[in-house]
């Protein structure tokens, strides 16, 4: 059973869309689109704007240089780390998100990128009005599972911090830690782990000609791929219901209501969508990653 605070949280009935046949999918939207109307009056009642609220949270520049490394990470960094939850003994580490949130991680070498929870996400700003998430799933050996996209500025482990990293948001995995470390932090590292010590070991691994941003060809390929396809599918969804909507004879009521509602629901997923597949266009060009690792 997903956990009550993920569901109440990020909306129950946007989940059911994401799990069920077409038709449960459109109730499931509109109910989500209602809610959104419902809250974003609710905000306005009761708050005064200003032109910081205007423009959201405010998102951590980019590096002005090609390199992501910060000036004390270099060599070798050992990071202490808790052998949590039970008898599993997790690599359990503390991080810094975004420069401010710190939380407590496990390290996993299955996981191809980072995942964080809904709490963890909304501590972040991640999940109010303004922020870019969109509707996905996550996946992985044991199955998959509704989720959100969206982006981590910087992770900070240690001595180390590193910039940009596409994730996922999905319900609590553990009370013992707040997420995973996947691979598309690990893998910048020569890793090992000291368990007499207690110790997770990084090794700068030096620079080659072969990687943009500290990321590999398959890194850039495969979340341009990623990004693409979600917006497609978003847009296809919106353009889909409005045809409904346009060729309908009902002018009135609920039923043409429901329509509106999911079709301004899929509209802003689409353009959530069209944000995030932006920002990761914006560090390709920073970083001169190639023309051809860019299509979708």
């Amino acid at each position: 059973m997903m956990p009550k605070y993920f569901t109440r949280k990020l909306g129950t009935v946007v989940v059911a869309m994401l799990l069920c046949d077409a038709t449960s999918r459109a109730q499931s939207v509109v109910d989500a689109a209602r809610e959104t109307r419902a809250k974003q009056q609710s905000e306005t009642n009761r708050r005064v704007f200003t032109s910081t609220d205007a423009l959201g949270p405010a998102t951590p520049p980019p590096s002005s240089g090609p390199s992501d490394r910060s000036a004390a990470a270099t060599g070798r960094h050992e990071i202490a780390y808790d052998p949590y939850e039970g008898s599993a003994q997790r690599v359990i580490v503390n991080v810094t998100l975004n420069g401010r949130v710190k939380a407590r991680l496990a390290v996993d070498t299955g996981a191809h990128q980072t995942i964080i929870s809904g709490p963890l996400a909304e501590r972040l700003g991640l999940l109010n009005e303004t922020s870019a998430g969109v509707w996905t799933r996550a996946g992985g050996i044991g199955g998959s599972t509704p989720a959100i996209s969206t982006i981590i500025e910087t992770i900070r482990i240690g001595d180390i911090e590193e910039q940009f990293f596409p994730t996922v948001i999905v319900p609590p995995l553990s009370t013992a830690f707040e997420g995973l470390i996947g691979m598309d932090f690990l893998s910048l590292f020569v890793m090992h782990v000291d368990p007499a010590r207690r110790l997770l070991i990084f090794e700068d691994v030096p620079p080659t000609s072969t990687l943009y941003g500290q990321r590999n060809e398959k890194w850039w390929r495969s979340n341009y791929k990623e990004l693409a396809s979600v917006r497609r599918e978003w847009r296809d969804y919106a353009e889909q219901l409005n045809n409904e909507i346009e060729s309908s004879n009902i002018v009135a009521g609920g039923g043409i209501e429901d329509a509106r509602l999911r079709l301004d629901f899929a509209r802003r997923q689409a353009r959530n969508a069209e944000r995030l597949l932006d920002d990761l266009n914006r560090r390709a060009i920073q970083y001169l990653v190639p023309m051809n690792w860019r299509e979708y």
